[in-house]
């Protein structure tokens, strides 16, 4: 009898460490699943910030050229000529100082992840992690929850209908009492 009980207790826990270890599988096969989620995003990120800095630096471009200009255009001798185009340039300067700060007062995408990892759900369903304790079916064989009441719906009459469905409800009724754990 000793012998039995050691080798059932054997059996018993490893199959807790092989379901032990099937959740930890699952586990992370999720973190790496969210991992590859993260490092998309980040891709996506980065990539959105290089057309930032190229869609910048043409602007920076755009921008020093029209220093040049106005530079080369405050060196002219002639006074009619440079208040010809003077009015033209505040203009062109205004709109260019307007667009940068249009467009350029945030940046298009944020350095932070706003996302955050739900984990209390699992985190309680570890900590209630536990063994049900099982009692024997009538017959000894099959085993069902403790504190659930073991019972078998058969028709005795053949193919009678009408018995057979007030033996299928009469089942009903019994499986809802012991998973609701009404008295009769």
């Amino acid at each position: 009898m000793s012998d039995k009980v050691n080798e059932n207790c054997e059996e018993f826990e490893q199959m807790v460490s092989a379901q032990c270890e099937a959740l930890i599988l699952a586990i992370q096969a999720r973190r790496d699943k969210l991992i590859e989620c993260i490092r998309q995003d980040k891709e996506v990120r980065v990539r959105a910030l290089k057309e930032q800095v190229t869609t910048c630096t043409s602007r920076l471009q755009q921008t020093t050229a029209l220093l040049q200009f106005c530079i080369e255009a405050l060196k002219e001798t002639d006074s009619s000529a440079f208040l010809q185009v003077g009015a033209m340039l505040i203009s062109r300067v205004a709109n260019t100082d307007h667009s940068w700060h249009k467009e350029w007062t945030a940046p298009r995408v944020s350095p932070h992840f706003d996302l955050t990892l739900d984990d209390k759900s699992v985190m309680k369903a570890i900590e209630q992690l536990n063994f049900i304790q099982m009692k024997p079916y009538i017959d000894g064989e099959e085993r069902v929850p403790a504190g659930k009441s073991a019972w078998k719906c058969q028709a005795t009459h053949g193919n009678d209908y009408l018995n057979a469905c007030f033996i299928y409800l009469h089942c009903l009724f019994f499986f809802w009492r012991d998973l609701w754990g009404f008295d009769e």
